[in-house]
């Protein structure tokens, strides 16, 4: 297994890096697109959102393709005392830092609800879009034991069969429902498509299925430019049904599309590393999730503090300098806090989820 220093593995930190980015850029062109002024702004800032799909589903597989190998033991108090509780206190602080942010900056006054509302904000998942993704990964560490038992059977056919079971029922169903206008009665009794990712990151990551590297990326291509070719027909058709199929990352393009950037990456392991390119990729990796939880506070000061509007300077030009000023913005940020002791086991990523171990 190929590897970076401090025991990083390559293939996997340049893909997390390039997903937070990705992610940031996703957010900044969804915001910008509430100020397009026409059919043409409009589509090329969703394009661009759509084609960004992509990376949440691929930090799902790399936690499935790390988390997931029956070498790496998992025990409840790891579990728990670490897993589930970094992220339990993540979507505490924040969710109280970003009702402060709102009653501070967009309210003007703070008031002696914010504790309850913050409290209302964590339970009832009213609080700031993006931090679904901590519910998530709250919900799937919560699994976790569950889905290793699959894996721990060292069955490759399970865990394909696994995949493909899901795939159908979890995102080419939707996707049927959608183009029929009618609910089919079968279903599987799972809640979402999230655990599809898990498993098809870890038969990635084993060679349970490998293709060539360039027919991953050019299935991937496919991918983006079915992407913005259903964007452009739902503008048009303003279909609602199309609008929150890509809205969701069941969509079975999002799902082809991020499984095989994922192979693509995967299949090109190797020992050569890029010195500046990788120690690049290794410092936004390790920063990954505080640049997520961060850089909407940048977005949100931006596009609705100042109510910048970007289409009135620069356009599509403006929305990228946006993209790369929250970046680096919560890429500082996080790399400030993060040398700070008691911030190192909590905000920085896990070793372990970073190593072979």
């Amino acid at each position: 297994m190929s590897k970076q220093s401090k025991g990083r593995i390559l293939y996997l930190s340049r893909l997390k890096a390039l997903a937070c980015i990705a992610v940031v850029v996703l957010h900044t062109f969804y915001a910008a697109d509430a100020f397009a002024k026409d059919k043409t702004q409009h589509m090329l800032m969703l394009s661009v959102r759509n084609c960004c799909m992509w990376a949440v589903p691929c930090f799902v597989m790399a936690t499935g393709a790390l988390l997931l190998d029956p070498e790496r033991k998992l025990s409840y108090k790891k579990l728990f005392g670490r897993l589930v509780l970094k992220m339990a206190l993540a979507l505490a602080v924040f969710t109280f830092l970003f009702e402060l942010f709102d009653e501070k900056l967009i309210k003007k006054e703070v008031t002696g609800a914010l504790f309850v509302n913050t409290w209302d904000n964590i339970i009832l998942g009213t609080g700031w879009k993006h931090m679904w993704y901590l519910y998530l990964m709250i919900a799937l560490y919560l699994m976790m034991p569950v889905y290793k038992a699959v894996t721990e059977k060292r069955d490759k056919n399970l865990v394909c069969y696994l995949c493909v079971i899901l795939f159908v029922f979890l995102s080419m169903r939707p996707l049927v429902e959608t183009v029929t206008g009618s609910q089919t009665a079968f279903y599987i009794c799972v809640y979402s498509v999230y655990p599809l990712f898990l498993f098809c990151g870890y038969m990635l990551h084993n060679k349970y299925f490998t293709l060539p590297a360039w027919y991953y990326a050019f299935t991937a291509s496919v991918g983006l430019a079915f992407t913005v070719y259903f964007t452009a027909a739902c503008i048009d058709t303003k279909s609602k049904e199309v609008t929150s199929l890509l809205g969701s990352y069941s969509c079975p393009i999002y799902v082809v599309t991020a499984f095989c950037i994922f192979g693509a990456f995967s299949g090109c392991k190797g020992d050569k590393r890029i010195p500046i390119l990788d120690t690049i990729a290794c410092e936004f990796e390790r920063c990954s999730f505080g640049i997520y939880l961060l850089h909407m506070a940048v977005l949100k000061y931006i596009f609705a503090v100042t109510r910048y509007d970007p289409f009135k300077f620069g356009g599509v030009w403006s929305v990228i300098v946006i993209a790369l000023v929250s970046l680096m913005i919560s890429y500082g940020v996080t790399r400030i806090y993060s040398l700070i002791p008691v911030f190192i086991k909590r905000i920085k990523p896990e070793p372990e989820e970073a190593k072979k171990e």
